[in-house]
């Protein structure tokens, strides 16, 4: 007996269980894509699997819709693989344990992948479903969305039909969105030199705990950034005493707000007793100034053994320099409307290797000429650190369309639903509507989705009633198509 049997929609939720115990991290996603296209072949539809495993699977249109024009519902396949710090979970071998409490789904203490899962679930359970009235259907599932979009942007400018396109990747029920940002990845790579030293000793310290989030749809909530933290702690620190850098690391996903980050730094032995105080001074300060954001953050200090080898002072300051200065969070609103991010960026990740600190920025904005302004300052502070810098991972802005019919039918179907006003609005996640319409200008694109809370972290839980509200409102709208 499955853990979601009973509920309802009882075939999405079949679906979604189903695709909960196949791992499916970012660019590894030969199985689940597999199993997408067995589904469709056991439907007997027509089924494609692309060089980058993207899948599409076409329906005939039902009886008196054959003269309309065809309709894509849109996902991915991949999701943002993240544990608490005491989970054993293996993403790349274990199915999500997941708990039901209330109207919310879970996964034990990891991600639970219906962002966006939910998505593929839907979309398999409307091509099985006969009864069904709809144009053609294409369900189009794409790869590696939470990471460059490569499946996106390696999909055909010819292989799509359909002319209107119903993305399922928002997270927030009675919204439409209708517009996006885009965005890229900066990364700066400090060039090290180790030193030898004697009469130092290892201390441990980190920063862990905070809620950590999506990094454009939860930017601008009151969150700590766990890299930007610490750095907080090494500059003060580095303010009175002589200490060496021996490793440090943060994060994990460029998309998701840095909840755990870890250094071990060297102090000289006779300023220990001096350290250990302030140290702890730092901790209580610290906790007090960010514990009403983040109640449950927690600095952890650890006293080791001896240090030998140190990374040099000047790369050291070049990184204290970099996580200072690099703008992190919120960096414009949009102007004529204070409520909406038009631009941030997130100080995602750290890591040190053999030769080089490396530090990954994720930008995002909805308008372009604002986030080659950002890329500009962050370039400009990696150049005065005189270290490498590179720029990848761009995908465009979705922008918005005055004149789109398809959404004038989904507020019009929504209204006649539920009897309220549908929500429509441009939102700061990435999301692939911009490279698919940059792939098919003619195509006519929303979006929307159940309600779904603290994406990206080991928090993440989905509304069964939600879904079950969204689902029929999908439906719902094919009939009007």
């Amino acid at each position: 007996m499955g853990k979601l049997e009973g509920l309802k929609p009882e075939r999405v939720f079949y679906y979604f269980e189903q695709l909960t115990q196949i791992p499916r991290c970012s660019y590894d996603e030969k199985r689940v894509s597999d199993y997408i296209k067995s589904v469709g072949e056991g439907l007997g539809l027509e089924t494609i699997q692309d060089d980058t495993l993207n899948i599409i699977i076409r329906k005939p249109a039902s009886l008196g819709y054959e003269k309309s024009s065809g309709v894509i519902i849109q996902g991915h396949m991949d999701m943002v693989c993240e544990k608490e710090d005491d989970s054993s979970h293996d993403f790349t071998k274990d199915p999500i344990t997941l708990k039901v409490e209330g109207d919310y789904i879970y996964g034990d203490k990891t991600t639970l992948g219906a962002d966006n899962g939910i998505a593929i679930a839907m979309g398999l359970a409307i091509l099985e479903d006969n009864t069904l009235e709809h144009p053609e259907i294409e369900l189009l599932v794409t790869t590696s969305e939470e990471v460059e979009m490569d499946g996106a942007l390696g999909l055909s400018e010819n292989v799509l039909k359909g002319t209107r396109l119903l993305n399922v990747d928002s997270e927030e029920e009675g919204v439409l969105v209708t517009g996006s940002a885009g965005g890229e990845l900066i990364e700066a790579r400090i060039p090290i030199e180790y030193e030898e030293v004697s009469d130092y000793v290892a201390v441990y310290i980190e920063v862990r705990g905070l809620f950590g989030g999506h990094s454009g749809m939860e930017i601008h909530k009151p969150r700590g950034n766990s890299n930007k933290i610490l750095n907080d702690i090494l500059e003060e620190l580095k303010a009175d005493f002589h200490i060496k850098l021996v490793s440090i690391s943060g994060g994990t996903k460029d998309n998701a707000i840095p909840r755990q980050t870890s250094a071990t730094i060297g102090v000289k032995s006779e300023e220990l007793s001096k350290f250990t105080s302030k140290i702890e001074e730092i901790k209580e300060k610290t906790i007090n100034k960010y514990k009403s954001e983040e109640p449950e953050i927690d600095i952890v200090v650890t006293k080791g053994e001896e240090v030998r080898k140190v990374i040099d002072n000047k790369a050291f300051d070049a990184l204290t320099s970099l996580l200072h200065n690099i703008p992190t969070g919120v960096y414009t609103m949009i102007p004529d409307n204070k409520e909406v991010v038009e631009s941030s960026s997130n100080l995602a990740i750290l890591k040190t290797e053999d030769e080089q600190i490396i530090l990954q920025v994720s930008t995002r904005s909805s308008t372009e000429s604002v986030l080659i302004t950002l890329r500009e300052k962050i370039v400009d502070e990696i150049n005065k650190t005189h270290s490498k810098c590179s720029i990848s991972g761009n995908y465009p802005e979705w922008e918005y369309n005055p004149k789109s019919r398809l959404r004038d039918k989904a507020l019009e179907a929504y209204k006649g639903m539920f009897g309220k006003e549908m929500e429509s609005t441009v939102i700061h996640a990435g999301l692939e509507c911009g490279v698919l319409a940059k792939k098919y200008p003619d195509l006519d694109i929303i979006s929307f989705g159940p309600n779904m809370y603290d994406v990206h972290t080991p928090k993440e839980r989905l509304s069964i009633s939600s879904t079950e509200r969204t689902y029929e409102y999908l439906v719902k709208l094919l009939t009007k198509l």
